[in-house]
């Protein structure tokens, strides 16, 4: 009996000293940043500050480009507001419009997805999925991060857009990053008749200048 016990005691012991494997630990992803504070790798200076000169909207909207044509923005959330000739073909004229919303208006980001949320694609699939997103950084400072979606635009839920959907659709919106907060400009229209545009458009951003009120 006792050569039994000393044997369990044994036995004990050594499953005792088997050394246990240590518990892997799992290291949770880092957040990702805001497009806002990081877009596409270039650091901007502030995009969230509300003092400090914002767009020159006089200077931007003082000269532009053939086809298109200043109009009564048709709402008072827009600074401005021009109409693009449309292409042979189309229903429909082209719209550009600029927005600010000192101290709020939200991140790039946030924006970028509100933009897609308002297309889907040709077939369907969700606007962010269809999405192209580039950004350029002007001598002035003002980083501009552009959108383009074509596809179907979906009905307007702040009674500013269409109110039925549009299929054959394209979208140019842009974020221009200032001292002064965030300034927004959209192009939307028939998808030839942006097509007709989009290098206008592009040339137009690069005008772009500091020296308005925030």
């Amino acid at each position: 009996m006792y050569r039994v016990l000393l044997a369990l005691c044994c036995m004990v012991w050594a499953v005792g000293c088997v050394p246990q494997k240590p518990e892997k630990k799992v290291e949770k992803a880092p957040m990702e940043k805001p497009m806002g504070d990081r877009p596409m790798g270039d650091q901007p200076t502030n995009p969230h500050a509300t003092t400090g000169p914002g767009l020159d909207l006089t200077s931007f909207m003082s000269e532009l480009p053939a086809g298109w044509t200043k109009t009564t923005p048709s709402s008072n959330m827009r600074l401005g507001q021009a109409s693009l000739a449309r292409a042979n073909g189309d229903n429909a004229d082209g719209e550009l419009a600029i927005f600010h919303f000192p101290g709020t208006g939200g991140s790039s980001m946030a924006n970028l997805q509100r933009w897609e949320g308002q297309m889907t694609g040709p077939n369907g699939e969700p606007g962010a999925s269809i999405a192209k997103t580039d950004s350029m950084r002007l001598d002035n400072g003002i980083l501009v991060i552009t959108i383009d979606i074509t596809g179907t635009m979906l009905p307007s839920t702040m009674g500013t857009g269409p109110s039925t959907e549009q299929p054959n659709y394209r979208m140019l919106a842009s974020v221009l990053e200032t001292p002064a907060g965030n300034y927004f400009v959209k192009l939307t229209g028939p998808k030839n008749t942006i097509a007709s545009h989009a290098d206008k458009y592009r040339a137009f951003l690069k005008r772009a200048k500091l020296g308005g009120a925030a």
